[in-house]
């Protein structure tokens, strides 16, 4: 047994939560598009579903030299990685002030630009 709960707004805009009685996965999912057409038909706004999918970070761009964060210099973890496999949870690059500002990237998070290293 399961439940659906819907997060919307009223008219006035006051958050309001509507939540179906208990019942079996086929029942909710053949209900689903009826109850969410009947809060709408009934002047509700649906608000977007939280924190259900992780936002895809933008590319970072950078000269591989720089932290694009404080300006200081950064470790490149590049070669250690593809020789050590234990060192794979090591971020690509790290800036070396990790005390102040803590910048790091892993790979598939930034990209060294064009007219860098």
């Amino acid at each position: 047994m399961a439940r659906l709960v819907f997060e919307c707004e009223d008219r006035e805009g006051y958050l309001v939560q509507f939540e179906t009685t208990d019942k079996d996965a086929k029942e909710l999912v053949a209900s689903y598009e009826a109850s969410k057409q009947w809060l709408l038909d009934n002047g509700f706004t649906l608000a977007k579903a939280r924190g259900t999918k992780p936002k895809a970070k933008e590319k970072v761009s950078f000269d591989g030299l720089h932290c694009p964060q404080c300006n200081g210099a950064v470790w490149d973890n590049r070669q250690q990685k593809k020789g050590d496999p234990t060192k794979n949870k090591r971020p690509d690059f790290a800036c070396k002030d990790k005390a102040n500002c803590g910048w790091a990237v892993w790979p598939g998070q930034y990209e060294i630009a064009a007219n860098a290293v």
